[in-house]
């Protein structure tokens, strides 16, 4: 991908995360604020309707106070009809007229002081039941529900019970319930001796809760008896679909004085689709800004990268092998100073390319002198075979290992076509070396070795025992037999990994003098075949990576161990 395609692919992602990030900010702080928003317009409203009906509510109680707290036209009669004998044979005397004339003159001047007073009832006993009007049939089902009711409670509150059902009253009610509100009367010594009851119009309590609320919505007023005094809606709202939960904002408002319940269900949409066509119309903006961004962006940027396209274009020529090319510096800027470079590096490479083809020349005059004076090894290995055979014929049988031990080396450096051979093998190419080195009379070692079965027919690099074996002789052991040396080696498997160990009983080493080793290039002098100690370390992290290759660890005139860490390879 071009530079100038990256650096606009990379401006559009900053672009777009800015502005998708800049979006769901400003939409997350958009709902936070729907969501108060919401529930403040809920409480708004829970609070207007509430505020509504306490004011009537408020005027309903008073009402109910004025009668249940009557002494003349209330108390008094209700006391006569409670002590007094009010049938004669069988009906109604005097006594009962009278003071039934005297209650209902009262509550019937009442009647129509409040519009949504649909009517009053005064309730002495189950056959002294009074009424303005004929609204309600069994008078006698009203009073068993209030004696149903907390009557410590009447005494000194209004109780709103249930709604009740009036048929064929649509005309006269704007609806076909009531709401019976009782209070209880008392006599001087806090007896309850009779009911005052207040009949609400169920329409006027549903115009002023419905009223003011969106289309869709749920308003339900529950007392303490879960009984559903109203509800606006056939369905409850506990009856919403759980699916659609989301669309509505809730509340809920406890009326302490009556136990009324106030729940109230509003479709969200109705407050927030302003909101969520502005979000709609904000998000069309910010692309369209990020677009204009981008087409600008594009201009700047495609006439920036010219010069950097005229340099590839050049780079690309040279990759051709055409060093002839110069780039022209147009500006001292950035990439003014990258043509300065690159003009340069031109030059140094023709500058190299010169001088590689001279020391090439030379090389191969070095090789073609080489190879003139390179004897065949073959010839030298057959010339062996002969001294061995010579060795036999004049009894000279001690020459004999050391020449066949010689010669085995050989053909072990006749035979490199496998950079990998078994532990194994590389054992006998190690064994073949020591025959040579105890005919050495400078030195006093013995061999103790200790390979586990399972790792003889690994793999390893060929050629990587013999140095390490060569330094702990050399530099291990003292030439003058003053010390017999002990060389152990052994092998074995660890964390699926080959370790490899040789320690000697020498001299030991000091840390810079093991740094040294591990580090230094030179070749000793009298080496056998010239690999020495950081060639074989070199060589085990070049095939399997830095995790392996050598570590030495010594104590001054104790010991030396070399321990190799290889991979596990197998021959396939």
């Amino acid at each position: 991908m071009k530079i100038k395609n990256k650096i606009m692919l990379m401006l559009l992602i900053v672009l777009l995360l800015s502005g998708s990030l800049i979006t769901i900010i400003w939409y997350s702080i958009s709902r936070q604020l729907s969501s108060i928003y919401l529930n403040d317009i809920s409480n708004s409203t829970m609070l207007d309707a509430y505020h509504a009906f306490e004011y009537l509510l408020t005027d309903t109680s008073y009402m109910a106070t004025l009668i249940s707290s009557n002494e003349k036209n209330i108390i008094t009669p209700i006391k006569n009809l409670n002590s007094k004998v009010l049938k004669e044979k069988g009906q109604w005397n005097q006594e009962y007229l009278d003071n039934k004339r005297i209650i209902l003159d009262y509550i019937t001047n009442l009647n129509g002081y409040k519009y949504y007073i649909a009517g009053i009832t005064v309730a002495v006993n189950q056959e002294c039941i009074f009424t303005t009007n004929s609204l309600i049939k069994e008078n006698s089902v009203v009073y068993q529900k209030i004696l149903e009711e907390d009557q410590e409670k009447m005494k000194y509150s209004m109780v709103m019970l249930e709604p009740i059902y009036l048929e064929n009253f649509k005309s006269v009610l704007s609806s076909d319930y009531v709401v019976p509100s009782v209070r209880a009367i008392l006599d001087e010594r806090e007896n309850i001796i009779g009911y005052a009851i207040l009949y609400f119009d169920y329409g006027v309590i549903d115009q002023m809760f419905s009223a003011n609320l969106p289309q869709g919505s749920f308003f339900q007023v529950l007392n303490e008896k879960k009984d559903i005094i109203f509800s606006n809606q056939d369905k409850l709202i506990e009856d919403i679909d759980s699916k659609k939960e989301k669309d509505y904002v809730y509340n809920t408002f406890l009326v302490k004085d009556i136990g009324w319940e106030f729940s109230m269900a509003i479709p969200s949409y109705y407050y927030i689709a302003g909101i969520q066509h502005t979000t709609f119309i904000t998000g069309i903006i910010i692309g369209i800004i990020i677009l204009i961004a981008l087409m600008i962006s594009v201009f700047f940027i495609s006439k920036m990268t010219n010069e950097i396209t005229v340099l590839s274009e050049h780079m690309k020529q040279v990759s051709k092998g055409n060093l002839m090319v110069s780039y022209t510096i147009k500006n001292h800027d950035e990439i003014g100073k990258m043509g300065e470079k690159f003009n340069d590096m031109v030059m140094q490479i023709q500058k190299l390319m010169e001088e590689v083809l001279e020391k090439e020349k030379e090389r191969r005059g070095s090789e073609i002198a080489f190879l003139q004076a390179q004897i065949n090894p073959h010839f030298i290995s057959n010339v062996l075979n002969n001294i061995v055979w010579m060795a036999k014929m004049q009894g000279a049988n001690s020459l004999i290992p050391v020449l066949n031990s010689l010669n085995s080396l050989l053909q072990n450096v006749m035979h490199q076509e496998n950079d990998m051979i078994s532990l194994q093998v590389e054992l006998n190419y190690v064994d073949s070396y020591l025959t040579l080195m105890e005919y050495n009379s400078s030195y006093d070692f013995t061999i103790e070795k200790n390979i586990d079965s399972d790792t003889k027919q690994l793999l390893i690099p060929r050629f990587i025992l013999q140095p390490i074996l060569e330094n702990a002789i050399y530099h291990g052991f003292p030439n003058d037999l003053s010390k017999q040396g002990i060389i152990k080696l052994s092998s074995y498997q660890k964390d699926n990994k080959l370790v490899i160990e040789v320690e000697d009983n020498g001299e030991g080493m000091t840390k810079e003098e093991i740094s040294s080793l591990l580090k230094g290039k030179k070749k000793e002098r009298g080496a056998f075949n010239g690999i020495g100690v950081p060639n074989v370390n070199d060589r085990l992290r070049l095939y399997f990576g830095e995790n392996y290759g050598l570590k030495y660890e010594s104590t001054i005139g104790n010991y030396t161990k070399c321990t190799f860490t290889l991979p596990i390879v197998e021959d396939k």
